[in-house]
């Protein structure tokens, strides 16, 4: 062999290498792009991502303050968002049927939210007020019905809770 030949030789070694690599991570999973490229089940991706130890509903949000709109016509919550994740979050949509003794409405976000990794934010709920509505003083909401839309690394995954402590 000559000189040329074995520099063309050596200097495409590295890009057969790859077509190769690729060749068999395509054929390992079917010739599949998106089981290739993320997997067979979806779910293994946030597992990854997800700390197994973490509780994703304990203090997952925290209510700081709660008053009505100068107007008296909307119900604004403020809150700090916690969360347990290994990367940045963004949170698309928030909604939750809030109770306040015998009262209730419906408060959501106004606008996405991202949170960093293992991180918080502080995020404000509104919602509108029924004609008669009375807030008892002192009384800590409780939250029912929410429903959460959230994109982790381009996966969005929807979470809903309905009732008291039950998750659909």
């Amino acid at each position: 062999m000559n000189e040329k030949t074995l520099r063309a030789v050596i200097s495409a070694i590295p890009t057969v290498l790859l077509v190769v690599c690729v060749v068999a991570a395509f054929a390992t999973h079917g010739w599949n792009v998106q089981a290739t490229l993320i997997g067979d089940n979806p779910t293994e991706v946030l597992e990854r991502l997800v700390p197994g130890e973490s509780d994703m509903g304990k203090d997952l949000l925290e209510v700081t303050n709660s008053r009505v709109s100068d107007d008296g016509t909307k119900l604004v919550l403020e809150a700090v968002l916690h969360s347990p994740l290994n990367v940045p979050v963004t949170v698309k949509e928030l909604s939750a049927d809030v109770v306040m003794g015998d009262n209730s409405c419906t408060v959501s976000l106004p606008n996405e939210v991202e949170i960093p990794a293992k991180g918080s934010a502080s995020l404000t709920l509104e919602g509108a007020l029924p004609e008669v509505q009375m807030l008892p003083a002192g009384r800590t909401p409780t939250f029912r019905n929410m429903k959460m839309t959230l994109d982790i690394s381009g996966i969005e995954l929807k979470m809903e809770e309905s009732g008291l402590g039950g998750a659909g």
